[in-house]
C-alpha cells in the first residue's frame, strides 16, 4: 500500500512524465533520480524495513509512468540490487547506499552526454545536411557542439505530431544560429530518399533512442521506422545517439499506446484510434550508436555491456 505522504513528491514528478511534462528519455532518467535521491535524503525512516518499502514503492511508481524507459529501469534496479546487497548494515548507511546510487546515475548521464557529443560531432563534416526526428536532447548536445567547432551544417527536423515535441527541437538549433529547417511529418521519408526525386540531399541522419535492444533494434519517437526504412534504401547512414544505460536488457520494454484523444478529441463513437507512442528501428537500418565508449555497430553492443557495464547484464 503507498503512503501518500511519503511519496507526494514523488506523485508529481510521475504525473509530470505520464502528462510529457517531462520528456526524453534521459531527462525522465535523471528526474526520477533526482527525486528520489533528494526525498532519501531529506525523509526520516523509523527502520530498514520502513526505508526499503519507500525505495521499492517510489521505483515502481517512476518505472510504471513510462513503459520504454530502459535507462530508468537500470537505474533503479542498480539501487535496489545495491540495498539488497547490503541489507545487514545500519540504517544511515542504506540511506547512503541509496543516495550513492542515485549519484552514480546522475553523474554517469552528466558525463555520457558530454562524451557523446563529443565523439558524434566528429561525424558532421562542413556542407552536410542533417536531419533528425522528434525531441533528443543528446542529438541536439551533439549539433551544438558541432556548430561550437565551427563547422557549417544544414538540418531539417521534423514536426512531430500530434504533441509536436519536434518544434523544441527547431527553436533550440534556430537560437543557437543553426541553419533548420522543420518539415511535416508526411514529409519525412520523401525527404530523406533519393531514388525517385532528390528534392534534399540528406547526408546523415542522428535519431535519439528511447530503448536500445540488445539485438541491436532501437525503439524512439513513432516515425522513425519510417525514416529508417527510407534512409536504407538511399544508402543514407543511420546513426543513434544513446548511452549503454539505455539497453533494455531483458527484453521487457513494449511500445506505449498513448490516449486516442491526443490525435483526435472529439472522434466519432465507436471509431477506434491506434495512439503508437514510439517504434522500432530494426539493427539492419543502423549504421551505428554513438555511446560514451565511441561509436559501436549494433551487433558489437552485448559483448561492450558485457565489458563496460558487467552489473546491468546481471539478472
Amino acid at each position: 500500500m503507498f503512503d501518500q505522504k511519503k511519496l507526494e513528491k514523488i506523485l508529481i514528478v510521475t504525473k509530470d512524465i505520464k502528462d510529457i511534462k517531462i520528456q526524453g528519455a534521459t531527462n525522465i532518467a535523471k528526474e526520477a533520480f533526482k527525486i528520489i535521491k533528494s526525498e532519501t535524503e531529506n525523509q526520516s525512516f523509523s527502520s530498514k524495513e520502513e526505508l526499503e518499502k519507500f525505495l521499492r514503492e517510489s521505483s515502481e511508481l517512476l518505472i510504471n509512468a513510462r513503459e520504454t524507459e530502459p535507462m530508468l529501469f537500470n537505474g533503479m534496479k542498480y539501487a535496489r540490487f545495491s540495498f539488497q546487497k547490503n541489507k545487514e548494515k545500519s540504517l544511515e548507511e542504506l540511506k547512503k547506499i541509496i543516495i550513492d546510487s542515485f549519484d552514480f546515475f546522475l553523474n554517469l548521464i552528466k558525463q555520457e552526454k558530454i562524451q557523446r557529443a563529443e565523439i558524434g560531432s566528429e561525424l558532421v563534416k562542413d556542407w552536410m545536411t542533417i536531419f533528425t526526428h522528434c525531441h533528443s536532447s543528446s542529438v541536439v548536445e551533439l549539433l551544438l557542439k558541432a556548430k561550437e567547432k565551427e563547422k557549417k551544417f544544414i538540418v531539417y527536423n521534423s514536426e512531430t505530431r500530434p504533441l509536436f515535441q519536434g518544434r523544441k527541437t527547431s527553436a533550440e538549433l534556430v537560437s543557437w544560429g543553426i541553419d533548420t529547417t522543420m518539415v511535416a511529418d508526411w514529409a519525412w521519408a520523401y525527404l530523406i530518399n533519393n531514388s525517385v526525386e532528390k528534392h534534399v540531399n540528406i547526408n546523415m541522419i542522428f535519431l535519439g533512442a528511447d530503448a536500445i535492444k540488445l539485438n541491436g533494434d532501437v525503439m524512439n519517437k513513432v516515425g522513425s521506422f519510417a525514416i529508417g526504412l527510407s534512409a536504407f534504401h538511399s544508402h543514407i547512414p543511420v546513426y543513434i545517439v544513446g548511452s549503454l544505460a539505455k539497453i533494455d536488457t531483458v527484453d521487457t520494454v513494449d511500445i506505449e499506446m498513448r490516449d486516442s484523444k491526443e490525435i483526435r478529441p472529439e472522434a466519432p463513437a465507436w471509431l477506434k484510434i491506434a495512439n503508437y507512442a514510439f517504434d522500432t528501428i530494426p539493427a539492419e537500418f543502423i549504421t551505428g550508436i554513438i555511446t560514451e565508449f565511441g561509436v559501436i555497430k549494433p551487433s558489437d553492443l552485448k559483448k561492450t555491456l558485457e565489458e563496460k557495464y558487467p552489473r546491468m547484464t546481471d539478472k
